[in-house]
């Protein structure tokens, strides 16, 4: 049988926290928050590391863009 004092103890012991956003808007803010770089002229963005599934989809929609059934 666990003593009374033991008891209180193990009740009272603190929790961590598992996350915190702590300090994170300050660091953001220290050399601002910069919109992205505009692209040049024939440029795009990259489409690695974007979904494949979405990607294969984009393929489709592109290929087959205006080339749909004809209206009857």
């Amino acid at each position: 049988q666990p003593s009374r004092l033991s008891t209180l103890f193990r009740a009272a012991m603190a929790k961590s926290t598992n996350h915190t956003a702590h300090n994170q808007s300050y660091k953001n803010h220290r050399n601002g928050i910069k919109k992205p770089m505009a692209l040049g002229k024939g440029q795009k963005r990259s489409l690695k590391g974007m979904d494949p599934k979405f990607l294969r989809n984009l393929r489709f929609a592109k290929k087959w863009n205006g080339k749909g059934r004809s209206s009857d």
